[in-house]
């Protein structure tokens, strides 16, 4: 007798499944409700890397990251914004002041709320976690392609790094990060510098920051590059662990045979004074002898 009770519950689905993130791509038109994040997607050629996307209703300006293959962005719809249409303005990363090249990208359409909603979205936006800054380039772009361009490399391996914005800097830029074993320095004749760096082999898993140093610079090392450290292969052992200790026998090899060299080279030495004074003393006593006669 409770199936029929049921059954209009059962069509309707889960009541507590989450509201999917209403996304925007170019050209279209979104419903947005104060408080709710927004996802602006844009494919090639429909915007460009680190382009902004301004709205009078959204809390702040987003930037488009790579995701690859999508350029996105997330914002946040601001609680005190009114029902009504509005423009999503695009701007070129490169563009300065308010009014250079604005372009209107799409629309969002911000749906009317009561004031208890305006209110429960206060105390919402207070409690947003922070912007994942992480970007996913194309595995065969080269690394890094941004600041944020965040690759996963195992402990111990060696990769290079590829700078494609210092033409002429060859030798000038060197690289840091806790994660290296040395510090590598960018090097190229035309408009590519590389440099490659080992990392090492206790480096615990995690994220990473690679600072450049230019030559001259005065002030702190600025942030140039991330990577997140994965554990080293299961069953090899680390190549840099290797290197350690290959450099560590070669480099105590001379060590040794300088020491043992030293010794036999002393030990003749002394041997040869030895007989020397040997022989004064033998020859001293013979002419004694002889004068005594």
């Amino acid at each position: 007798m409770a199936l029929p009770l049921l059954l209009p519950l059962l069509a309707a689905g889960p009541t507590s499944a989450a509201t999917p993130t209403p996304s925007l791509t170019y050209g279209g038109l979104a419903s947005v409700r104060p408080g709710e994040a927004l996802t602006i997607d844009a494919r090639s050629g429909e915007a460009s890397y680190g382009d902004t996307m301004r709205a009078s209703v959204f809390m702040a300006t987003g930037k488009l990251r790579m995701r690859d293959p999508l350029l996105t962005t997330t914002v946040t719809i601001a609680c005190d914004a009114r029902p009504g249409t509005q423009p999503v303005i695009r701007r070129g990363a490169g563009d300065v002041g308010p009014d250079e090249h604005p372009f209107r990208w799409a629309r969002v359409r911000v749906l009317p709320v009561d004031e208890d909603a305006r209110r429960a979205c206060r105390d919402k936006v207070k409690r947003l976690p922070a912007p994942d800054l992480e970007e996913r380039w194309a595995p065969g772009d080269t690394w890094p392609q941004s600041e944020w361009d965040v690759r996963t490399f195992r402990a111990g391996s060696r990769i290079t790094l590829t700078d494609n914005d210092d033409e002429g800097a060859d030798g000038y830029i060197s690289l840091t990060s806790r994660a290296f074993t040395d510090r590598p320095v960018l090097r190229g004749a035309r408009a590519v510098l590389t440099a490659t760096a080992t990392l090492k082999c206790g480096a615990a898993p995690g994220l990473y920051v690679v600072y450049r140093h230019d030559a001259g610079q005065s002030g702190p090392d600025r942030p140039w590059a991330r990577l997140r450290v994965a554990p080293a292969a299961s069953g090899k052992s680390c190549s840099t662990d290797q290197a350690a200790a290959r450099s560590a026998g070669t480099s105590r090899a001379p060590v040794v045979a300088w020491t043992a060299g030293g010794v036999f080279l002393a030990t003749a030495a002394a041997t040869l004074l030895f007989r020397r004074a040997r022989n004064r003393r033998l020859g001293a006593e013979g002419a004694r002898a002889r004068s005594t006669d």
